[in-house]
Parts: C-alpha cells; structure tokens; sequence
C-alpha cells in the first residue's frame, strides 16, 4: 500500500511539474494575443478615421459618410473593450465629435474636413 500511495504522489507531482510551465506559457501567450488584438482593432479604427478624412477632402460626401458610420462604431466599440486609459480618452474626444460629423456629413458641409483632422491627426498619435 505504502509503494502504491508513494507511485500516485510522484505521479500526481509529475503532473504538476508538466502542468505548470505550461499553464503560464498559455497565460503569457493570451496576454499577447490581447495585446495584438487590441493594436489591431485600434489600427482599423486609424484606417477607417483616414478613410472618412481622404474621402470628405475629395468631396465625396456619401462615401465618407458611409466611413464615418462604421469608423464611430469601430471607435465605440473600442471604447468598450480597451483597457488603456489614453486610448479610452482619445476615443472619447472622437466620439464627442461623432454627431456634429456625422451631420456636416450629410449635409455635405466642407467644413467636416477641418473637424476630421484633428481627430485623425489624434488617432494616429495613439499607439
């Protein structure tokens, strides 16, 4: 009985020993994952913000409106995910923005191009 006890506890100490390393390689790999997610949501949002502006400099209108809905939602959605206070901050100045773009927009005023600027000059700051 004694020698069957002492062969479950170098099994079950073998387990460990496997187990362990293993279970903080997975952790530090989740965490990078997150960390590369997180960069590449932000990036689509860059992209999505540049879309609007290059699209409103040519005076298309439509298209840049087009962008602009799914770069707010992109933003927004960020917002509620990220964990990085500078990046919450910045999007919060975008989403600030959002309702006074979206209707020069629509109304094809060409003052929206001077309202994106610093806002894709900001987001592109942002790392």
């Amino acid at each position: 009985m004694r020698k069957f006890l002492t062969w479950v506890v170098v099994f079950i100490a073998g387990l460990l020993i496997g187990f362990v390393p293993q279970y903080w390689k997975a952790q530090t790999l989740r965490g990078k994952l997150n960390s590369c997610t997180a960069t590449a949501d932000l990036s689509k949002v860059q992209q999505l913000a540049a879309l609007t502006y290059v699209a409103a400099t040519q005076l298309n209108y439509g298209v840049a409106s087009g962008y602009a809905q799914t770069f707010f939602a992109g933003a927004q959605s960020l917002q509620g995910t990220t964990t990085d206070a500078s990046v919450k901050d910045v999007l919060s100045q975008v989403l600030a923005a959002r309702d006074k773009i979206t209707g020069d927009l629509a109304k094809g005023s060409a003052e929206v191009v001077g309202e994106l600027q610093p806002l894709v000059t900001k987001l592109e700051e942002t790392q």
